[in-house]
């Protein structure tokens, strides 16, 4: 017994050295978004004529390599600053669309008038944990202890014979995105 255990984990190993680690989700493309922080779109697909996109907000403190990380450790100051830096997330929903062909395509709603996007608190992409308060709707948070949120909106599927369009949410460069169908 003790032996195909030990063969397993040679095997393992050697996969491992030779083809590296599971990787997360493919980044289609990447751009800078609020407070420094990286977003990722991690997915672009049509299915049954709509069109999905998620993205991936990372915290700048996420962002860098154990290298990079290393290096801040030094600079204590500086650490202590990037890893409590709290990046709110909040905008309406309304505001995020994609381009084809010169015209705009906003998210879709459900038949009781709800956003088809995710995490949604009334028009807001906002925390939906914390729901509503008396001072309003409360942003996401990225911090050191969320310092990865995603996000996903529904849409009409661009129209047929479209392979690339623009994706644009508040306060992120535009996404070049390749549909796939």
């Amino acid at each position: 017994m003790k032996k195909i255990s030990f063969i397993v984990m040679l095997i393992s190993i050697f996969i491992i050295t030779f083809f590296g680690l599971p990787k997360a989700k493919e980044v289609l493309d990447e751009e800078f978004g609020p407070g420094g922080s990286k977003v990722e779109l991690v997915k672009a697909k049509v299915r049954n004529g709509v069109l999905t996109l998620a993205v991936r907000y990372v915290h700048p403190w996420e962002a860098k390599t154990f290298e990079e990380k290393k290096k801040l450790d030094k600079s204590y100051v500086r650490k202590v600053e990037i890893t409590r830096r709290k990046i709110p997330i909040k905008f309406k929903v309304e505001k995020v669309f994609y381009i084809a062909n010169g015209k705009r395509y906003y998210v879709l709603k459900d038949k009781n008038g709800q956003w088809l996007a995710s995490p949604v608190v009334g028009d807001y992409i906002a925390d939906a944990a914390s729901k509503t308060s008396k001072k309003g709707i409360h942003p996401i948070i990225l911090d050191s202890e969320h310092p990865v949120r995603i996000l996903w909106f529904k849409f009409p599927a661009p129209p047929e014979g479209i392979d690339e369009i623009e994706f644009q949410i508040p306060g992120v460069a535009p996404f070049d995105v390749e549909i796939k169908r």
